[in-house]
Formats: structure tokens, sequence, C-alpha cells
């Protein structure tokens, strides 16, 4: 064996690692090298130095079964790592021949199929022979090598080593022919298996986020490090002709990885641990000893490429229905693969195999059931039996429920955006009786709820919600002022409901945010007014309501703000607009010597995280100097900052919030909050968390058990006693009670 060379990259005086190439390996420059040095790492990653790949080889071979890399004869192996398009190596040995053509190439046998004539078999047949040729130690990562060499190359001299040691130009690698033969395809296919019709200009659409589609792996990579430089610049792995037995723990430790290759080894299963690899794009397992999928893989909503040729499997997971972004699933050469799922492969691709998997799959385990959270007087959380112990007859005259739900509007709820959703467990019909059951089996005194589509109010929630003992009132967004009878009367907005034994309705109002700015001469008339602000049709649906058994006032305020992350200013302006325009409801008709005493809910879809300046304003009364609206001009609201002088609390602070109220692969957040008058009222109980060993095996709502991407927020309250006293005038809505659209 010659002598090894060694390279050393320099920048700022500063080595990156020593190696030894092989003879006839691609050798990476050092300029190539010095690329790594432009970022920082993570700094959730594990303790493992990952900007030193020798360090990190050796932390992914120290196995129960493997010390620093799987021996092979008098031989010991290393991986190299791939940096996204760089490459690094660590002191790779190849075995003697391994590299070297043999005299007899290996058998392999040939999945029987109905159909190999068409076009999707003919890719696995296509591919299969591609993946065979990649079973070399560390193809991909020498492949990246000299693909980047010809980039970097300063005369443009493609005649460098191939991964095999030949001159001449490089063929492509196994993922660019996948992307090269998909392209290939018909591309009404998909939409035709998804039944996906819908169209961006559909004014139902307007102002709605259309699709839960990721981005294309190496746009987020450049993307995502744009935005956070502390995240990895090297996102892919190469572990590839390593005759490799077992995996460690500490390579699923990785979890921004986003190509892991394992392919030309001999495992015989992955662990259920690699679902910690949630970046996970590509992953070719080719030519191993698996003999299963781990179910796990279901969870990897963001993989789109699955190599898994020449193994030993037999099925498929059904949940691998979950995988929505899925392009290709390399299965040739299971020769005991159930033939159920090879000729759907065959006749509908992978996109065919995964939807039909997504519906025919078994209803999982339910959930067990949300757990109320108890308070003490002081706040502090109690057991059920406690609180029951400690309550008074005042209190429970005081008490009452109130739930907030943003239901997913069945125009939104698309094929295209919940493409991980069974069709059954998306169809309107099985939505709409999923969720009478949830909301009535809750029996909350006061319903919240958005994205009611107005037809919807008038023949199903009304009369349903009537039977049940409930009024309530309906408002719709403002384009429906815009559109003809027949779709306006489509439009979505938000509906409210009482218990009529409990309150009775004083006084109703609703605000359209961008009229209310448009008509007041206090909402300066800036660009940012114009451009973002008033082409959005949120609104706000406010009741004032009495409590039958204290005589307490209540104000009850139901929203739901703009969605887009990228107009955080227009949600903060629609809550200035919105607590602006209570202050002149309340003194208006309530009349009170203190603002601030006023029982006051306001609940809704807020669109807005924590850390948001919408969450700031509500929860400290002022919000200055946000980064949601520096650099935003809508004049003195943005100049002095804004204020309020409701003293306003999350009802779920006191838990902290819940873990999420949103569910979907790519956002999983808490956007929806119960905001209370703390002067005036205090809460006394919060519906908990859904269980989370039903949550950490699934990737987004709406499922079988959940019937929106959403989950509703349940808060109990109890009135202080230095509430508002009882008015004498009541008013009867039961003539507004059809929920006229005319607003």
């Amino acid at each position: 064996m010659n002598t090894a060379s060694q390279y050393k990259a320099q920048g700022n005086g500063q080595g990156i690692m020593r190696h030894a190439p092989q003879p006839q390996q691609t050798q990476i420059p050092s300029q190539y090298l010095l690329q790594q040095l432009q970022g920082s790492h993570a700094t959730n990653q594990p303790q493992t130095d990952s900007s030193n790949p020798s360090l990190l080889v050796q932390a992914l071979f120290q196995g129960p079964q493997s010390h620093q890399g799987q021996r092979i004869g008098n031989q010991q192996m290393q991986p190299h790592v791939v940096l996204g398009s760089q490459t690094l190596q660590s002191s790779s040995v190849v075995p003697p021949g391994q590299n070297q053509p043999t005299s007899q190439s290996p058998h392999y046998d040939t999945i029987q199929v109905e159909d190999p004539t068409t076009f999707h078999w003919q890719h696995q047949v296509q591919l299969v022979q591609m993946s065979r040729k990649c079973n070399q130690p560390h193809f991909y990562a020498r492949h990246a090598a000299v693909s980047s060499r010809k980039l970097l190359g300063k005369n443009g001299n493609n005649n460098m080593p191939g991964v095999d040691g030949s001159q001449g130009n490089q063929p492509p690698n196994l993922l660019e022919a996948t992307k090269t033969l998909l392209m290939s395809t018909d591309p009404t296919a998909e939409q035709a298996e998804s039944g996906e019709n819908k169209s961006a200009t559909d004014p139902l659409l307007w102002f709605k986020k259309l699709s839960n589609d990721t981005q294309d792996e190496d746009e987020e990579i450049d993307a995502s490090t744009l935005k956070d430089p502390t995240r990895q610049l090297w996102r892919a792995l190469d572990l590839s002709g390593q005759q490799l037995l077992h995996l460690s723990e500490k390579l699923f430790r990785y979890d921004f990885l986003t190509k892991l290759y394992l392919n030309g080894n001999g495992l015989t299963e992955l662990p259920s641990s690699i679902r910690q690899l949630k970046s996970l794009t590509v992953l070719d397992v080719s030519q191993n000893l698996l003999s299963s999928f781990p179910p796990e893989l279901g969870i990897l909503f963001n993989l789109r490429y699955i190599y898994a040729f020449d193994n030993r499997l037999t099925d498929i997971p059904f949940e691998f229905g979950n995988l929505y972004e899925l392009e290709f699933l390399g299965i040739e050469g299971n020769v005991n693969m159930n033939p159920e799922y090879v000729n759907i492969l065959a006749k509908r691709g992978s996109r065919g195999l995964t939807i039909h998997l997504r519906d025919n799959a078994p209803r999982p385990t339910p959930p067990k059931s949300r757990q109320w959270i108890y308070f003490s007087n002081d706040g502090e959380i109690i057991e059920e039996q406690e609180y029951r112990q400690q309550q008074t007859e005042d209190d429970i005259v005081n008490t009452f429920t109130m739930m907030t739900y943003n239901t997913l509007c069945q125009h939104y709820a698309t094929k295209k955006m919940y493409r991980y959703t069974p069709s059954w467990a998306l169809d309107w019909d099985y939505r709409r009786e999923r969720l009478k059951e949830q909301i009535l089996d809750l029996q909350t005194d006061i319903i919240c709820l958005q994205e009611v589509e107005h037809k919807t109010f008038d023949d199903f929630w009304q009369p349903i919600m009537l039977s049940h003992g409930y009024k309530g009132i309906f408002h719709v967004k403002s384009r429906a002022k815009t559109m003809k009878e027949s779709s306006a009367y489509k439009v979505d907005g938000c509906a409210t409901f009482y218990r009529t034994s409990k309150f009775q309705a004083v006084e109703r109002k609703h605000f359209e945010y961008g009229r209310i700015a448009m008509s007041q001469d206090k909402f300066k008339k800036t660009e940012d007014l114009f451009n973002r602000f008033l082409n959005k049709d949120n609104i706000a649906s406010v009741l004032i309501l009495e409590h039958i058994p204290s005589g307490n006032k209540l104000v009850v305020a139901n929203t739901h703000l703009h969605w887009d992350p990228e107009f955080n200013d227009v949600k903060t302006m629609q809550v200035g607009v919105l607590l602006d325009e209570l202050q002149a409801v309340i003194r208006k008709h309530l009349s009170p010597k203190d603002i601030t005493k006023v029982p006051l809910l306001i609940c809704g879809d807020f669109n807005s995280k924590v850390h948001s300046a919408v969450y700031q304003l509500f929860s400290q009364g002022t919000v200055d100097k946000h980064e949601d609206i520096i650099g935003r001009d809508y004049g003195k609201f943005t100049e002095e900052g804004f204020r309020h002088p409701f003293h306003l609390q999350s009802s779920y602070d006191s838990i902290g919030e819940l873990p999420y109220t949103n569910v979907s692969p790519t956002f999983t957040d808490v956007i929806d909050y119960i905001w209370y008058s703390t002067p005036s009222l205090s809460v006394k109980g919060v519906l908990g968390q859904v269980d989370p060993d039903y949550s950490k095996n699934i990737i987004g709502f709406p499922n079988a058990d959940f019937p929106s991407d959403h989950i509703p927020l349940l808060s109990t309250f109890m009135f202080k006693k230095s509430s508002a006293p009882r008015l004498d005038t009541r008013v009867d809505f039961r003539s507004d009670f059809r929920g006229s659209r005319k607003t």
C-alpha cells in the first residue's frame, strides 16, 4: 500500500483535517474543504464535535458490536462524511479487490409483475441496475467530490478520475438519474391520482395557505442556512459498501441529516430510532439483508426517495401512507414482496402506492381522552377531587366554561393541502359528524368557532345547536360583500354560541379590520396600511352576554387573524384595531367606571406563536420595537407602540401553554388562545394536551380521530366578586339567529 499523502486545508491558519486517500480516489482540493469554515454548527447536537469528521466517524461506530468501524478481515472501514455538496473522507481503507471488476457478476433475482412494461416499473428496472453499481465503498461521497472538483476546476477540465478510477465524464448518480426519469413522467398523473382540481385563483381560497409541500431539499438547505447560520453545513452521510452489520444509536442523534446512504452492507434491520431523522429526504438501504421496514419510517414525512433494492423485504407498512412527499420507492429485487403492492406500484407508481396505503390503513388506536387540569384559588394545580371539595355554592353559581375551536372549513380541506389525511377522513360528511360529536360531548357554555362556512352555519350548526339549548351569531369575512350571492354563501366566518340556560344576549357587534382602519382618522393612511393591511378580510365577532345565575356581564370576542407568517405586522395591527374598538364598545354599552374590571374574553385562531408581537401585546399590554413590526409604518401604532388598558392573560398560561394547538407536518405549534381579563375573571381549569403517546405517531391533523387541523381549547372561568353589576336591559336576538351574511 502506498504511503498516504497528507492534505491540509489552510484557513485562518487552522487545519481542518488530515486523511489518507487511496490511489485513484478523488482527492478533495483545499479550497473545497475551506467551505466548511463558513458556518457554525447547531447547538443542539450530540456532544461529539461534528465539526471534526474524524471524531464524528469514531462516535458513529462505537456501537455494541463495532469499535471504530466494522472490521473486514484485517482491514478496518471508515465512512465518508458528505457535507451537503461537500465531501470529507476519514482514512478509508478499501478491502483488496473491492473496486476491481470480478470475472463473474453476482446474480440478482427479479420480481414477477403482472405488467412489467409500465413506465413506473421500467423505472424500477433501470434504477436497480444503476443501484447495483453503487455498492463500492463511499460511492456517493466520491461521486460528490468528483462533481465538486469539476465545478471548482479553473480550466473546466472534465477528464478527471471517476469513482471507479476511470477517466472521462462522470455518470449521474442514482439520485440524479431518478429525478431525470421522474421528470419524464406524465405531469398530470399525480393530479389525477389525488383528484385535486382546486385553483389558487378560487376566491374561496384567497388569503389561505394552499399546500403543506416542503421546498426542494437543496433550496431548503440554502434558505435555512441563511436564516440560521448555526445550522450544519454538511447534511449527508455515506456509509455505503462497508459491510456493516449493525448501526450505532449515536447515528440517529444527527437529526439534521437529509441524506443517508447505507447501501451495500449486511444490515438485517433498521432500528426504530431512525424516526429521529425528521429531516431525511433520501435513504438508500439497497443490497442489504433487510426483511422488513420499521413502521417508524412513516414518521419521516420529508422522505422523497427510498431505495431498498435487493433485500429480503416482504411487505410495506401502512405507515408509509404518511409519506406524502415520496416520489420514488425502489423495491425491485425483493422477490418475496407482497404482490398486491408490487402491482399497485407498477401501475400507479410510488405515489399511487402511498395513497393506497394511506386510505386502506386500519384505524389507529384512539387516543386517551384529554384530561382536565384544575387550579386552586391561588393558581396551583390540584386534583379534581380537591377542586370539587373547595368549591362553594357561590363558586358553582359564578362558574362557566368556554371553548374556542378552528373547525377547518371544508373549502380549505383540499387533497393537495392534506395529502397525508385518508380521503375518507378528509371527506366533509365524515368531518362534520365528528365535529358535532366532539363539540357537543364537551358540553361547553360558550362556544366560539372559526372557519365556519356561512351555508354550513345556516343549514347545519344553527339547527343542531338550537336543538341542544344554544343560540348564536355568525359574521362572515368581508370578502363576501364583493361576491355574488351563491359564492358569498360559501365564505367562512366566525360563529359564537351560548347556552340559553346560563346566558342571554345583550348586544352584538362585528369588526371588519380593514374597513375600520380605512374609515377612521386615527389610523394613518400609510403605504403599509394600503399594501399590506387593507387587502386582508379578517373580522372579529363580538357578543355582550349576561350571565343569568349571577347577573354579571361578559364581553366575548371571537376572531381569526391572517395566517401568513410574513405578515406578522398585519396580525399585530389587527389586534390593535380589535382592542381599540373593544374599548369603545364597552364604554358605549356598559358604561363602566373602570373599563379594566369588565369581564372580557378574547379567543380564536391568532396564527401567532408565544414569542410574537401579538402575544406580547395581549399579555403585556404594550408592544414596541418587536421584530414583527420593526421597519413597518402604521402611524402612531408603530411610532409610539401598541398599547391597551386591559389586563389580559392566556387561560393556559398557568401550565405554560399546550404543546400545540395546530398540527401539520410542516408546522406544529401553539397559535390559538383564550385571553381573559384577570381583574374580573379567574381560571379554574383547562382541558389538557392530546395523549402524548398518540401524538408521537402522527404527522398531522385532520385524521380519523381529529376532524380539524386544530384542537379545541376549553377553560373554566369564575367571576370574581368585583365584577360589574347586573343591567336591566335585555335584548332578544331570535330574529337574528338565522345568521344573515349582511353585516
